[in-house]
């Protein structure tokens, strides 16, 4: 009974399969480790679902990360992302939109990534990438 109350009191609940969560918390690595063990075994992210109580968009999140970056963990709550736009990536960008001025900052960004200047973890995002353009035009 006290964990009932406990766990009410703060911002958590029940979700519509029946699962708990704390709005804000990340999903307990067991979970997480018991989403992809699931996946693994060919089982559809929608039966995870049903059968770990969790959401399917939790699940797609958890798998999506899974398969990009090979970790379970967590994203970071809060905080600032550590600058990506090294000097050399900065370089890049410019002498791509110098060689084709209508590229688009999502085609940059493949772009930095199949030339392997940059990896998935720290190629920028599309508006890093404009506004890296933009301060270079002005």
């Amino acid at each position: 009974l006290f964990f009932v109350y406990f766990f009410f009191k703060g911002h958590g609940g029940i979700n519509q399969l029946g699962g708990v969560f704390v709005n804000g918390r990340p999903l307990p690595n067991q979970v997480r480790q018991q989403i992809v063990q699931l996946a693994n075994q060919n089982v559809r992210p929608c039966d995870i679902s049903r059968q770990l109580r969790v959401s399917h968009g939790c699940v797609s999140k958890i798998l999506g990360r899974y398969y990009e970056t090979g970790s379970i963990r967590p994203g970071v709550i809060g905080g600032s992302k550590p600058k990506v736009a090294t000097a050399s990536v900065v370089e890049a960008i410019c002498k791509y939109k110098e060689d084709n001025p209508t590229m688009f900052a999502w085609e940059i960004r493949d772009r930095l990534l199949k030339d392997q200047i940059c990896t998935v973890e720290n190629v920028p995002s599309v508006s890093s990438i404009n506004r890296i353009v933009r301060n270079k035009a002005s």
